[in-house]
């Protein structure tokens, strides 16, 4: 999981919210437009990754529906208060399926059989003082790493120390949202595998390993044409270490 940024609020969702204060999330989606700008927007400011795991956020194709869908990181049923969490823009995150959905993008590596992730687990459990929320990472250190051999996602407890982050809380963002199930571990381990392989090429046209971390993160720690970032964002920094770093330093990386 990264720091995510969070943009302007719709000005859709804006104004329903002032006109329908005590409307509910399902409501307001019945407006295709209305769902549409808010779905749009959080694809935007998360640079297309889904906000917990990172797996690439797929839209609709002929192949299948779109691995996407909102996401309330506190309770949308939540009643306790007077607040209305359901049309609340800080609220709102965008999510792949989890693993959960056939049917979708990609359905033969995407559909979890099962081995679910990220907001399915998490169901209606209010998590915020026991996990993270991506809005309130820093862009710098990063919190977590991914381990080559088994692309395992494990906490960085020198960067959470750092960073006055309880190393417990990371950990537990890992298991309760399980972004180290067996299918997101197969996802990362075979980018990292992959890396890996270039890393080891490049090497052997005579560049230093430094070097060669250098060029790759000069490569892949980029945004796309559509100004996405790469899927498992952390996974590919971590992996390529102090020289990731240097490289998100000076593009002025904010998350």
């Amino acid at each position: 999981m990264k720091k995510v940024l969070k943009g302007a609020e719709p000005e859709l969702l804006e104004a329903y919210r002032n006109s329908n204060s005590a409307n509910t999330w399902v409501q307001f989606k019945r407006v295709a437009a209305r769902k549409e700008a808010v779905s749009a927007q959080l694809k935007h400011d998360q640079a297309g990754l889904c906000a917990y795991c990172e797996i690439k956020l797929l839209p609709k194709t002929h192949e299948g529906e779109a691995d996407f869908r909102v996401e309330h990181f506190h309770p949308k049923s939540d009643t306790t208060i007077a607040h209305n969490w359901h049309l609340d823009w800080q609220n709102l995150l965008g999510c792949c399926h989890g693993g959960s959905q056939k049917n979708i993008v990609e359905e033969a590596d995407r559909f979890g059989n099962g081995d679910h992730s990220c907001d399915v687990p998490k169901g209606n459990k209010d998590l915020g003082a026991i996990i993270l929320n991506p809005l309130h990472l820093p862009a710098f250190p990063a919190l977590f790493a991914a381990e080559r051999s088994t692309g395992k996602l494990k906490v960085n407890v020198h960067n959470c120390q750092s960073a006055t982050i309880s190393a417990a809380k990371a950990a537990a963002t890992i298991s309760e949202l399980r972004l180290d199930s067996a299918r997101l571990n197969r996802f990362r381990k075979t980018l990292l595998d992959e890396i890996n392989r270039q890393l080891t090429q490049l090497i052997q046209t005579g560049l230093s390993v430094e070097a060669a971390r250098t060029k790759l993160a000069r490569i892949l720690l980029n945004k796309d044409t559509q100004q996405h970032w790469p899927a498992f964002f952390t996974s590919v920094r971590s992996y390529l270490g102090s020289e990731a770093e240097v490289h998100l330093h000076n593009i002025d990386y904010a998350g």
